[in-house]
């Protein structure tokens, strides 16, 4: 038994390594994993045999003349993830190497009102067309992960409740459904999307190196979170963590979708936008907003742009500040991250919206504690639920005890 484990460690360190580095000799693994030469070569002729590792040619001779080492690479292209994202009105799908480059992607509206196996079968149709494909055809497909949107089980696979699919069942076994149709001996993988996003920016985006902190996605209707407390993603014990648009910023608030009232992504949705827009017409005719466009024209984007110049875009984009700097107050006073990475519609408000969200912060609790906290916008677009997605398959598959038996 220990010496099992001592194998399987030992293979662990050195993929590990191979995952970080570029061309490495044999001597360097050795090294830098504090593991014997001979072992290092025995893990590395394993994991060439069956295509994980590949040969990388030659490396420097030594300052003595010596022999050229062999270099060793991890073979990215040996493997692939399969990353399926329903969104609120869209599907976004990709197929990924073990690098995470984008071989193939899908991207297609939602159409109507489908039911949850009409969902279902497009995945499925989608993930068989990446697996089909000449470039995945001699590859290993490692897993499939599937984002969803609303309330999910990540741990029974259930999708347990989707205000933006109210027609689909409650508590619905989804990736079952989803594993039994595709019919493939692989590992299948589901979480809410914000959740997956979270990895997404750990892995490869704004929160590189960063053990807490959490994003927030605000969509057209629709406000959500992924929480990382000391590099793991929180889920509740009702699996509602990250549902931070649910939480109340004012009781006399628009309606939510949810159901309540006053909820944090009601509050900032272009629906309660436009209305506050159409009223302001009446009291602010000569604001910018109002210049060229009807008030039924005008959009979130133009309350960015008039911000710096019109006190009435400026009022609309600080009383919308006021609804995050509430909603993410709730949240940081429990969870206390380092950093907090917006997505979605906001990402475009510019450096001053961040600047009024940190001002209202600073009043709303505790206001004589010093807190170190950074607000930045993301990188990603509507990649981000794939790209998470995507990211978290390669990472399940480097975790697999299996790997290294």
């Amino acid at each position: 038994m220990k010496r099992q484990s001592v194998k399987h460690n030992n293979r662990r360190l050195i993929i590990d390594y191979l995952r970080q580095q570029g061309d490495v000799s044999i001597g360097q693994i050795a090294k830098s994993v504090r593991v014997s030469i001979p072992t290092v070569k025995k893990v590395l002729d394993h994991y060439t045999d069956i295509g994980l590792i590949a040969l990388a040619g030659k490396g420097d001779s030594t300052l003595d003349g010596g022999k050229r080492p062999d270099l060793y690479r991890l073979n990215h292209s040996y493997g692939y993830v399969i990353a399926l994202h329903v969104g609120p009105d869209f599907l976004y799908a990709a197929m990924t190497d073990l690098k995470l480059h984008t071989i193939q992607s899908v991207h297609e509206p939602v159409v109507g009102s489908p039911s949850v196996d009409m969902v279902i079968d497009r995945l499925v149709e989608i993930a068989r067309l990446f697996r089909d494909s000449d470039w995945a055809r001699d590859r290993v497909l490692v897993d499939v992960v599937i984002a969803l949107p609303g309330i999910v089980n990540a741990y029974i696979g259930d999708s347990v409740y989707s205000p933006h699919y109210p027609q689909w069942p409650n508590d619905y076994p989804f990736l079952r459904k989803f594993a039994e149709r595709f019919d493939m001996d692989i590992p299948v993988y589901m979480d809410g999307v914000n959740r997956l996003q979270a990895v997404a920016e750990m892995m490869m985006g704004q929160a590189k190196g960063k053990r807490n902190f959490l994003i927030v996605d605000a969509m057209e209707e629709g406000v959500g979170a992924g929480i990382i407390v000391e590099g793991s993603n929180i889920h509740g014990f009702n699996q509602l963590s990250g549902e931070i648009g649910h939480v109340i910023v004012d009781r006399q608030g628009p309606d939510c979708i949810c159901g309540g009232k006053g909820c944090f992504e009601a509050a900032v949705s272009l629906k309660h936008i436009g209305k506050m827009i159409q009223e302001g017409y009446v009291s602010h005719r000569d604001s910018l907003l109002y210049r060229e466009k009807t008030p039924v024209e005008v959009t979130l984007s133009d309350i960015f742009l008039h911000a710096q110049d019109d006190s009435f875009a400026k009022n609309l984009l600080d009383r919308i500040a006021t609804y995050f700097a509430i909603g993410l107050n709730n949240v940081l006073m429990i969870v206390d991250p380092e950093l907090i990475i917006i997505q979605g519609i906001y990402v475009e408000a510019g450096d001053g919206f961040i600047e009024m969200i940190r001002e209202k912060l600073g009043e709303l609790s505790l206001p004589r504690v010093r807190r170190d906290l950074s607000i930045v916008y993301t990188e990603f677009g509507l990649e981000r639920g794939a790209l998470g997605a995507g990211c978290f398959g390669v990472a399940q598959y480097f975790e697999q005890a299996e790997l290294y038996k």
